[in-house]
Order: structure tokens, then sequence, then C-alpha cells
């Protein structure tokens, strides 16, 4: 069971570093305590951990990493200032400087290093980095080399349409050292190919956010899961998707056989000097509206968001783009860049 083995992760990062009390223990999971405690059991049966009142202890040395602090996600000028982390961020920075430039063909657009960062942090916080097998449908903002550099995945799958951003990363991966990390060339129009159903503990992706293309692009996600316990992370705007939008895409996802257990309001950024996407300006939807100038500060905005199979999951019939320009526009894409390859606006 997918939860069960998540579990039981988040417990022995945590004994690796000494021994704990349950009270502890139930602190660095947030599971019931019915799967809790069955985590425990199966680790005390399996004789990795020892329990003597009122300490669980570990017995069997096991391939973990010791819990790695990940300080607060919300604070000003966050806490990766030393450590495992700092060290994922400064390499990060590193091996991403000369990294693909934005294009408007393909609506792209990365957040910050630092937010890439905490995003992996985040997984990681939930047990769902180490020794799992990771399904990364676009890939802008470069987590899957976020990830290589931990080392802790099992495996990681990338699907892009963007064969620039295909070759970084393989390149990088080999600087890095990293072999786990498979690269596809892919449109999401298309069917995912059949050897990646049903092959991923969870996946990771930044959708489209039109009505069509967010279900689309998260329909191919689900597919890609092993079943109950597995999970899914997306970043999400209020900037392009309005609440009836939102209300509507909770509904897909409950249908869909997930529950949602974090929402991180504004957690990542979308830098405007790093993207250098100066030019895009000249076909937002939003800059006909008034006399603009271009913007001043960040302002673009991303929620992050968990879900996680609590049955099936299921794979729903949904209307799909007939195209391109019916996947990246709809009545709510104000602030979406008009592709080279259209002539005119779709509005």
């Amino acid at each position: 069971m997918i939860e069960i083995e998540r579990i039981k992760r988040q417990i022995l990062r945590r004994l690796i570093q000494k021994p704990a009390t349950f009270w502890e223990l139930i602190n660095y999971q947030d599971s019931h305590i019915i799967i809790f405690l069955q985590a425990l059991k199966e680790l005390l049966k399996d004789k990795i951990i020892g329990y003597k009142k009122p300490l669980f202890f570990l017995i069997k040395k096991m391939p973990i990493l010791p819990y790695q602090s990940t300080g607060c996600f919300f604070c000003n000028h966050n806490t990766f200032k030393d450590g495992f982390w700092k060290e994922i961020l400064e390499n990060f920075k590193k091996i991403t400087q000369d990294r693909p430039l934005p294009t408007s063909d393909f609506d792209q657009g990365f957040i910050k290093p630092e937010d890439t960062i905490k995003r992996t942090a985040f997984i990681y916080e939930r047990g769902d980095l180490e020794n799992t097998e990771i399904f990364i449908l676009g890939d802008d903002d470069l987590i899957s080399l976020a990830m290589a550099l931990t080392k802790l995945p099992k495996r990681i799958v990338v699907v892009e349409i963007d064969e620039r951003i295909n070759e970084f990363i393989r390149q990088r991966a080999k600087v890095i050292g990293y072999s786990k990390i498979e690269v596809y060339n892919y449109n999401v129009i298309e069917t995912l190919p059949k050897e990646l159903e049903k092959s991923f503990d969870l996946f990771v992706t930044d959708p489209v956010e039109t009505k069509k293309g967010l279900k689309l692009f998260i329909s191919r996600c689900i597919s890609s899961l092993k079943g109950e316990g597995s999970a899914g992370y997306m970043g999400f705007t209020h900037r392009e998707a309005s609440l009836k939008k939102w209300y509507e895409f909770e509904k897909f996802l409950l249908d869909s056989g997930f529950v949602i257990t974090d929402i991180l309001r504004d957690f990542t950024t979308y830098p405007e000097e790093e993207n250098r996407w100066e030019d895009f300006y000249r076909t937002y939807r939003i800059m006909r509206e008034f006399d603009l100038d271009l913007p001043n500060v960040d302002w673009y905005k991303s929620c992050f968001i968990r879900f996680e199979v609590v049955e099936g999951p299921k794979i729903l019939e949904i209307e799909k783009p007939k195209d391109l320009e019916e996947l990246y526009f709809d009545e709510e894409a104000w602030a979406t860049p008009l592709p080279s390859y259209l002539e005119k606006s779709p509005f």
C-alpha cells in the first residue's frame, strides 16, 4: 500500500537521527492514527525498529537519508540558509543558469529557483520524494533536476513538448550524475504512451488553465498513477482561473477518486526579469483593457496543490481540445501570450 510505505519512510528518517516517542513520531507524518499504527506495527514485525517504553528505535540499518528540515515555507526570506536544502538550491542555480528561455508557442514561464526548491522540499516533507517513481508532465521549472540533485527518487520521467527543455534536462542530468531520469518528447493532446500508464507513485505538473486544457493535463497525469495512495501535485493560479473554474476542477478531482490534502496559496512566483518575456505582453488580452506599462513587480503567482487517490483513480471522459489554440485559450486566458504560429488572437 503506497500510503503505508510513505508513512514508513517518514518514521524511519526520523529514527535514523535518534530514538523517539510515539508522540514525537506522529508529528512527522499526517495520516490517520490507524494508518500510522499499522506502519509502526509492520516495522516492528519486520524487526526494522524496536520499542522499549517510551522510545521507538532503529534496529536495522536502512538506506534512508536522515530527516532534513525544510524550515518554514511561508516565512520571509525562506529558511534555506544552511544545510541540505541550501546546497541543493545553490547547485540548482548553477546548473540551470543557462536554461532555455520561455517561448510563447507553448505558453511557457518558469518560477523562481527558490520556489522550485520549495516545491521539491514540500514533496519531500510529505514523504513523496524518497524511493518513489515520479511522473512530470511539462517541466519549464526544471523540478526534475532539483529532484535529481537530492538523489532521493527511484525514477523520474519527464514528458515535455519543448525539445530544447528535454535536451537541457538530459545534459544536466549527466552533469549531476543522476542516471534514473527519462525524458520523452510528448504533446499532451496525444494519448500517454502505454508503458507510462499505471507506473508512478506521484505526478507533478503545471497545467494550462483553460477548462479543456486543465482537465486534459490532469487526466493524462492520472493515467500515469499506480493506484490508491498515489498523489498528484500541481500549480494552479487565481490570476487566470476563477473560483468557478476552481469549483468545477475540484469536482473533477473528487469524481476521479481524489481528495485534496494541501493548498499552499501563492506558494510560487514567476519572476519577470528572469523570464525575459517582455515581448509576450504585446498580445496579452489584459493589455488591451488599459494603456498599461510593463509590470514593475513580480505579479504572477501560483498556488501549489497536493491531492491523493482514495478510490481508483478513475479516468473520466472529458472533452478534449481540438488543437493547440483551443488548448491554450478560453474566456479566462487574459495573460496568455499569443503563439507565433497564430496570425490573430482567438478573441
